[in-house]
């Protein structure tokens, strides 16, 4: 079949909130950008699937931080054009927590949820101090970085020695060091989940920073699931002149001289010098042509681990979920003895038992969904990749039943209204999006981790952008995609 020619400013790879907002900037500065997508549909995480006609399911997590006077979302948003546009409903609750027989409603307002866990917990008062001075000090000049990189904010160089100790150890030793009551270390170990990220993992100013955002700048969603925001953001990329191409996967990118001349796919050849890739940049090394990408940067690449991956049981139910007594949108299980197994229950099914377990009721946020309730854990990639067929569909099942028992717990009665379950696994995910290991949220923010590699990719014309590179998230998808192409045009006009 002859491919068609198309001649363009950039080429986006992925139509993901990253690339989305990419193209939208880019196409409003004049550009002209076309938009590659492997799946049928924009939206990457952020897409959504019907079943038997009533059911709505979300792919990803619906909270969207980074909103408000206070929030780089808010701000990366109108300056782009694109705030008008979206509209997003605020949360009162960040989640209802539940460890043993212990539950609190825990406020999104930061103040009022720093006054809850003072009053829960007093004899933990000093340690509460020192967390949240840490989440206002080091959290804040973290999640500030994305306005330095416009040259709107300056580093506080007093923090920065502090900031670099705590990027060394991980999040479970950094709050274990902090606190000694059980609960207090599983709630803020099982918060954790909301970055993509295991506490016994993930390094503790990553943590801090994604603490600032949760606790320090408003929250909302889009109704209609994410998929909603995804199309929102496409529409407006036509209305803006940009090209936006689905069932389009890159076979590969063409190279001359050393330096980008475009990519192909299927239908489409497509020239341009500039490649903005938002997928794992692993990859790029089947797409490029044999040698760009030289031994040591493949090596370097080699030594980042993808990071988690989610498995998810989308139910349907024949009542409303509040039936169930699921009467808040958000709910968030840890175990009793997570601080016992949890760094030994990676290895083991017992993760299922001890990791957090977030409970999205969507019909909350919006009846249009239907009866929904989606149960969510982390997991590991490699469990589910080496199955055949007959063993991963058991495997789906067994993992499933485990999961509804937990939840269960809590809700006894939503086992008896479900009507119709489907299931993800990070296979799934890596089936429909391309993800690096079927990972949900990029690599591992492991402690001592070098990803500085990352932003100078081996070939000219190559810009590698999304959560992969600076961390999992809406608000970081978006916001990495504004400031990506702001900082392109600049750099394009000197």
């Amino acid at each position: 079949m002859m491919s068609s020619s198309i001649s363009a400013d950039e080429i986006v790879v992925g139509a993901g909130l990253t690339g989305l907002v990419y193209a939208n900037v880019a196409a409003a500065l004049g550009r002209r950008v076309v938009v590659l997508e492997k799946h049928t549909k924009p939206g990457g995480y952020a897409t959504n699937f019907k079943r038997k006609r009533e059911f709505v399911f979300d792919c990803s997590l619906h909270k969207i931080t980074g909103l408000g006077t206070k929030g780089n979302l808010s701000d990366a948003l109108s300056r782009a054009g694109l705030l008008e546009i979206i509209e997003f409903h605020p949360y009162q609750e960040l989640t209802t927590f539940f460890v043993g027989e212990r539950k609190m409603i825990l406020s999104a307002n930061g103040s009022e949820f720093a006054e809850q866990l003072f009053a829960e917990f007093p004899h933990q008062a000093n340690a509460l101090d020192k967390l949240f001075s840490d989440i206002n000090s080091h959290g804040y000049q973290n999640y500030m970085l994305a306005r330095m990189a416009l040259g709107e904010y300056q580093l506080n160089p007093e923090l920065l020695l502090e900031s670099k100790a705590l990027s060394k150890q991980t999040t479970y030793r950094y709050i274990s060091s902090l606190f000694d009551d059980r609960d207090l270390i599983t709630l803020f170990c099982a918060l954790a989940i909301n970055l993509g990220v295991e506490a016994y993992e993930a390094d503790a100013l990553y943590f801090l920073h994604f603490a600032y955002t949760f606790l320090n700048t408003d929250k909302g969603y889009v109704k209609g699931s994410s998929q909603s925001l995804s199309d929102m953001l496409a529409e407006e990329l036509g209305r803006r002149g940009g090209t936006l191409l689905v069932r389009e996967e890159v076979t590969e990118i063409k190279m001359a001289q050393g330096a980008i001349r475009g990519c192909k796919t299927r239908r489409y050849d497509i020239n341009a010098e500039h490649v903005v890739f938002t997928g794992c940049p692993h990859q790029i090394q089947q797409l490029l042509p044999d040698r760009c990408a030289s031994t040591g940067y493949s090596d370097k690449l080699a030594k980042l681990e993808f990071g988690l991956g989610s498995f998810i049981v989308y139910l349907g139910l024949d009542v409303p979920p509040h039936d169930c007594g699921f009467n808040q949108p958000d709910y968030l299980i840890g175990d009793p003895d997570y601080q016992r197994d949890a760094e030994q229950a990676r290895y083991t099914d017992l993760r299922y038992q001890r990791w957090p377990l977030s409970i999205s009721n969507y019909h909350a946020l919006d009846p249009n969904y239907g009866n929904v309730i989606q149960l969510e854990i982390l997991d590991q990639q490699a469990d589910w990749f080496e199955l055949d067929r007959q063993d991963y569909k058991n495997r789906k099942k067994h993992i499933a039943e485990k999961i509804i028992e937990r939840a269960s717990a809590y809700f006894p009665k939503l086992r008896q209204h479900i009507k119709y379950m489907d299931i993800s696994t990070p296979r799934t995910n890596h089936k429909f999006t391309n993800s690096g290991g079927g990972s949900s949220f990029g690599y591992k923010p492991l402690p001592k981790r070098n990803m500085r590699f990352l932003k100078k990719p081996p070939v000219e014309g190559l810009k590698f952008v999304g959560t992969w590179i600076n961390g999992a998230g809406y608000e970081p998808a978006m916001c990495l995609g504004f400031t990506a192409a702001t900082l392109h045009s600049r750099n394009s006009n000197q």
